[in-house]
């Protein structure tokens, strides 16, 4: 007899489960990318994105956070990935497109808006007092772009991934 100890026995016959076939470990990973995407726009509009300093010690004079340089543009890009995101994990694929649309427009504003005013010296406010007055990018510049790049995978891999059909979810449910 081929049952085991405890009265159960394999069933092969069902051939092997969609649970291993790698699409929802493609799915996990691209839903923890798009709520650690998601975090980090949020904090990026609170994050300072721009510091002025002077000084050969670059004492802090200013700071600019996220939502003061670009008027709470990536918050409202963060609030739009969420539904994107629970559409695109359910398998539509334009969602999923729009997601990597969205993480293309985060990047955009941190690479477009943010850091050409991380670069400047001559023109800030602090010039007149202060010969040696320079910006500095902040973490939040950082945050920004791992956001953006963020969701640029997340939507890549669901683009990719492949679609739940209405008899894989079936089978993943029952597994």
């Amino acid at each position: 007899m081929s049952a085991s100890a405890d009265g159960t026995t394999a069933d092969y016959s069902k051939g092997p489960s969609t649970r291993r076939a790698g699409f929802v470990n493609v799915r996990a990973v691209a839903a923890a990318l798009v709520v650690a995407s998601v975090v980090l726009l949020v904090v990026a509009e609170f994050s300072v994105v721009v510091r002025v300093v002077v000084g050969s010690l670059e004492t802090e004079r200013r700071t600019v956070t996220g939502h003061a340089d670009h008027d709470w543009a990536l918050l409202l890009v963060a609030i739009a990935a969420v539904p994107l995101a629970l559409g695109a994990l359910r398998g539509a694929r334009p969602a999923a497109a729009a997601l990597v649309a969205l993480g293309i427009v985060a990047i955009l504003i941190a690479l477009v808006v943010d850091l050409p005013k991380t670069r400047e010296s001559g023109t800030l406010p602090e010039s007149t007092s202060f010969e040696d007055a320079h910006a500095k990018a902040g973490p939040g510049l950082a945050y920004e772009i791992a956001g953006g790049v963020g969701l640029v995978l997340a939507g890549g891999l669901l683009l990719v991934a492949p679609a739940l059909t209405p008899s894989s979810r079936r089978a993943a449910s029952a597994a």
